[in-house]
C-alpha cells in the first residue's frame, strides 16, 4: 500500500539535506517558523520522494526525521531551491519502500567555480559527506556545505547499483568525487572546461526537462498582446518584477496554482509575410485560491487578466518586448523531446567589436556576463537564435547568440527549442555577411530617445468588432457598459498627459 502525505514547504539553515516533519498549528505557527535556531530532531520517518503537487515532475528525495502526524517539512533552502521547490509550497511525500543500498556513487562539480573549491577541500568533503545526505538518485542536483553558508554543488553522475530508484548511503559506500588532478597550474581552466564538457556530454538530462514541459489544452491557445503602458497601468510597482524571457496569460478555469514551462510562440506581425517563431516560458495564473499566495506578481497580473476578458481569446503579456502591441499570437505546450541543452553556441558579434574584444583580452567576460543571465533559468533560443545585450563593466555589447549542433546526440529539427544554460561552451565569432548586421541596442536607442527633445503621440490601433453589441474597446481593453465612464476618463488622462 503506497503511503502519502500532504505538507508545507518550511526552510531550515541547517547545512544538510535531510527532512524534519513538524507538526505546527495555526497558534503556532508564526513562532515555529521564526525560530532560526531551533534544534531538529526525532525518529527516522524512513525515506521518502517529496513531490509538487503543481508540476509532479518536480521532486527530490530526502531522508525525514519527525513524528507523524506532521503539516511541514523543513528542507535547506539552498537544497529546495535547487530542486526547484519554494517556501511555503505544498509538496506531497510519497514513502520509497524498496531499499537499495549503494556501494559506489561518483559525483561532478556542476561549475567551473566549484571545481576551483573542491580542488582544495577533496579530504574533509570526502570526510563529510554521508553527515549531509544519505538518499540519492541519479542526476541528482545537491550541496554540500563546507562551512555554514559556504557550500558548493554537485550532480550524481554514477550510483551502483544502477538504478533509477534512489539508493541508500552507508559507511561502506565508495565516494568518488571528480576533480582536476592533470595538468599545470596554467592550464587548470582549460582543464575544468573540459571536464565540464565531457561531463555534461554523459549525463541524461530527461528528468531536468521535465520540468519545464507544460501541458495545455489539445486546441493552441490564442493570445492578445497587451501594450507596455497598459501593463503598467494596472501593475504599477509591480511592473518591474516581470521577467523578460516570460510570456504571462490567465490559468486554465479553477486551477489553484500558477503554472509553469516552456512554450512555443507563432506570430504574424503587420509588416511580416510569414509567422515567427519563438520560445518563452510561459506563466499561467491561479484562477482560484486555496490558500495564501505570497506571489504579488501573481495575485497583480490575475486580477488584471480577469478584468480585461475577452469572449475568444486572452490577454497577454509580453515580457520581453518583441511581440508587437495587439497582435495575436498561437501559443502551444513544447514536448520533452524537442527540448535540447547545447553543449556549445555561436556568439556572434560585429567586426569592430570582435577585434576590441580579443584586443583587450575580455573574452572571458563575456562569458562571465553571459551566464550570469542564465544563473536563474537558461536563455530559449530558436533554430535562428537571438540578440542579447552584454553588459561590460561600463559598455554594452550587442550579440547574437546561435545554436550549435556541435556534440549533440539529440536529433534536432526547425521546431527544437534549445536550452543555453551555465555549462554551455561559447564559440565567439565575427560577422562576415553583410546581411547579418546586428540590430541597435537597447542602451543607445535609450540615449538616442533621450537626445530626442520631440515628443510624438502614439497613435491607437483600430479597434476590432466584438460579438457582443454593448461591448467596446478603448487601448486594447474589453470593457462593458458599466466600464464605459471609467475607461473614457482613463483616455482623457492619458491625452491630457500626452499634451504637457
Amino acid at each position: 500500500m503506497n503511503q502519502s502525505y500532504p505538507a508545507f514547504v518550511s526552510f531550515h539553515s541547517l547545512s544538510n539535506c535531510f527532512g524534519y516533519a513538524k507538526l505546527l498549528t495555526a497558534i503556532n505557527a508564526t513562532n515555529d517558523l521564526s525560530l532560526v535556531n531551533e534544534k531538529f530532531n526525532g525518529p527516522t520517518l524512513g525515506s521518502f520522494r517529496m513531490r509538487s503537487c503543481e508540476n509532479p515532475n518536480i521532486y527530490c528525495d530526502l531522508q525525514l526525521f519527525g513524528q507523524l502526524p506532521f503539516t511541514n517539512v523543513f528542507v535547506n533552502s539552498v537544497f529546495a531551491e535547487v530542486s526547484g521547490f519554494q517556501e511555503r509550497q505544498e509538496v506531497i511525500l510519497e514513502k520509497i519502500t524498496n531499499k537499495t543500498y549503494c556501494s559506489y556513487i561518483e559525483v561532478a562539480p556542476r561549475t567551473d567555480d566549484d571545481y576551483s573549491v573542491i580542488a582544495q577541500s577533496q579530504a574533509s568533503i570526502e570526510n563529510e559527506f554521508l553527515n549531509q545526505i544519505r538518499l540519492v538518485s541519479q542526476n541528482m542536483i545537491i550541496p554540500h556545505f563546507l562551512s555554514p553558508g559556504v557550500y558548493v554543488q554537485f550532480r550524481i553522475l554514477n550510483i551502483v547499483p544502477a538504478t533509477s530508484n534512489p539508493v541508500i548511503l552507508t559507511n561502506q559506500t565508495e565516494l568518488h568525487v571528480q576533480t582536476v588532478t592533470e595538468g599545470s597550474q596554467s592550464d587548470e581552466k582549460a582543464t575544468m572546461a573540459k571536464k565540464v564538457s565531457s561531463i555534461v556530454q554523459d549525463l541524461s538530462t530527461q528528468a531536468f526537462l521535465s520540468n519545464y514541459v507544460i501541458q495545455l489544452e489539445k486546441t493552441p491557445i490564442v493570445g492578445r498582446v497587451l501594450p507596455r503602458k497598459i501593463v503598467e497601468s494596472w501593475l504599477k510597482a509591480d511592473v518591474d518584477k516581470i521577467d523578460k524571457n516570460t510570456l504571462y496569460i490567465s490559468g486554465r478555469e479553477n486551477c489553484p496554482y500558477p503554472e509553469k514551462g516552456i512554450v512555443e510562440i507563432r506570430s504574424l506581425g503587420r509588416s511580416e509575410q510569414h509567422e515567427s517563431l519563438q520560445f518563452f516560458y510561459l506563466h499561467r495564473t491561479n484562477t482560484t485560491t486555496l490558500k495564501k499566495n505570497d506571489d504579488v506578481l501573481n495575485d497583480s497580473l490575475a486580477h488584471m487578466f480577469d478584468s480585461l476578458q475577452l469572449t475568444n481569446r486572452q490577454h497577454c503579456v509580453d515580457g520581453s518586448g518583441s511581440l508587437e502591441s495587439y497582435v495575436n499570437v498561437k501559443i502551444y505546450g513544447v514536448p520533452e523531446n524537442r527540448i535540447c541543452t547545447l553543449r556549445y553556441c555561436d556568439v556572434m558579434m560585429e567586426k569592430e567589436t570582435f577585434q576590441w574584444i580579443e584586443e583587450f583580452e575580455m573574452t572571458n567576460l563575456v562569458t562571465q556576463s553571459i551566464h550570469a543571465e542564465v544563473q536563474a533559468k537558461p536563455i530559449l533560443l530558436s533554430v535562428e537564435g537571438t540578440e542579447l545585450d552584454v553588459a561590460l563593466d561600463d559598455k554594452v555589447i550587442r550579440v547574437k547568440v546561435l545554436p550549435s549542433i556541435k556534440g549533440l546526440v539529440k536529433r534536432v529539427t526547425e521546431s527544437t527549442c534549445f536550452l543555453l544554460d551555465i555549462t554551455t561552451e561559447m564559440i565567439y565569432k565575427k560577422i562576415t555577411d553583410p546581411k547579418q548586421k546586428l540590430s541597435e541596442s537597447d542602451a543607445s536607442k535609450r540615449r538616442r530617445r533621450r537626445a530626442d527633445d520631440s515628443e510624438t503621440l502614439e497613435t491607437p490601433p483600430k479597434t476590432e468588432p466584438t460579438n457582443g453589441t454593448n461591448h467596446m474597446e478603448n487601448f486594447g481593453l474589453v470593457q462593458t457598459e458599466n466600464f464605459v465612464q471609467i475607461g473614457l476618463v482613463f483616455l482623457s488622462l492619458c491625452l491630457s498627459g500626452a499634451r504637457i
